[in-house]
């Protein structure tokens, strides 16, 4: 049988602590592929052996005959010369096509293979059940780690705009001033856009994450980018 890692025992075992059922039902799951994989190796170089056998078993050694069919003594006196008479495969029946040595096994295997398949399908709703179950228990327990992560990752989005503008405020500065500003060098910020539009990377972040109830209104962006300044070299 296929062997279950140690990462796959690992998150099984997690599983387990949220839901048992869930996790028995993937442990089944899990058991009854590999099984199956196992079923369909041993079904190949059997149901091979079986096409080759086919042929030349018939010529082997039979089975022992079935017995001839016996007519009624009484009812053949009624009958008189109105029954014809009995074929050499009635008086004299030819010995039953022996059964292939591993067609048992094959047969059984075939069985098998089909029971797992079935047990797979009457599975699959149950694991769609308790993974919902599963996920919603892991979401309750877990939400508020989460909730801070974003709620770090809204700060920081904060003050990476705050940024943005403090280099776009100093940036213009100079500009306003008739310094030529491509002395400095400056870095280009395209990528972060309008942070007056709801559209831009790092407001968006900020929106949804209150649209999605992790971090309050309070955090909303207050940006006010003015002059809009395309960087470019010269100035």
């Amino acid at each position: 049988m296929a062997k279950i890692t140690k990462q796959q025992t690992t998150q099984i075992e997690r599983i387990r602590a949220v839901h048992p059922g869930y996790a028995a039902l993937l442990e089944k799951n899990a058991q009854l592929y590999a099984r199956h994989e196992e079923v369909i190796a041993e079904i190949k170089p059997l149901a091979e052996e079986s096409r080759r056998s086919q042929v030349s078993w018939v010529a082997q050694s039979p089975k022992p005959k079935p017995k001839p069919v016996v007519r009624h003594s009484g009812a053949v006196e009624l009958l008189g010369n109105l029954l014809p008479e009995q074929t050499t495969e009635e008086l004299d029946p030819p010995p039953p096509r022996p059964a292939w040595p591993g067609e048992h096994i094959l047969r059984a295997l075939g069985e098998e293979s089909e029971a797992i398949t079935e047990a797979i399908k009457l599975l699959a709703p149950e694991i769609i059940r308790a993974k919902r179950e599963y996920s919603r228990k892991v979401a309750e327990q877990r939400g508020p780690e989460y909730r801070a992560i974003v709620s770090t990752l809204v700060d920081s989005a904060k003050s990476l705009a705050d940024a943005v503008l403090a280099h776009h405020e100093f940036i213009d500065q100079q500009r306003r001033d008739s310094v030529s500003w491509a002395h400095f060098r400056p870095v280009n910020l395209n990528a972060f856009g309008d942070l007056n539009d709801d559209g831009s990377p790092l407001r968006r972040l900020i929106l949804d994450a209150i649209e999605q109830a992790h971090v309050d209104a309070s955090k909303a962006p207050d940006w006010r980018m003015t002059d809009l300044l395309r960087l470019q070299n010269g100035g």
